[in-house]
């Protein structure tokens, strides 16, 4: 089973929206490196050294520039083996691709599909590592 691997939530201005989400909710949120600020990582809680969550079954996310990746509303992520496969399905299924396969970092490849009811979800596949 695929699981859900982080929210994002777009935001207009980001240094407000930083704001509102560590007072309020008390995430700690910082920029990526090599997003041009257009996407901060929000911690909803604790991060070990692979900035993967300390809780089992939690999930953390970011805030992304209203706009990136073509899109103006709120999504998940969900971690799958190849992008490339999981397209051929969800085209086959009625579902189409908003924002083709790219690399994020040298961490991942990621893209951005509509599902049979419109909503946005992200494709996340890891980028494997030699000899893993």
């Amino acid at each position: 089973m695929d699981s859900v691997r982080a929210f994002d939530i777009p935001v207009d201005d980001m240094q407000r929206a930083r704001r509102f989400y560590e007072k309020i909710f008390g995430w700690q949120i910082h920029p990526i490196p090599g997003s041009g600020g257009n996407f901060h990582a929000a911690h909803t809680v604790p991060v070990d050294e692979n900035d993967e969550p300390q809780i089992r079954g939690a999930i953390n996310g970011g805030l992304f520039k209203r706009g990136t990746h073509g899109l103006k509303e709120t999504f998940l992520e969900v971690t799958v083996p190849s992008i490339d496969e999981y397209l051929k399905k969800i085209e086959a299924e009625g579902g189409q691709l908003i924002t083709p396969k790219g690399p994020i970092l040298d961490i991942a490849f990621f893209a951005v599909v509509r599902d049979t009811e419109g909503n946005a979800i992200g494709l996340w596949e890891d980028v494997k590592k030699q000899g893993t």
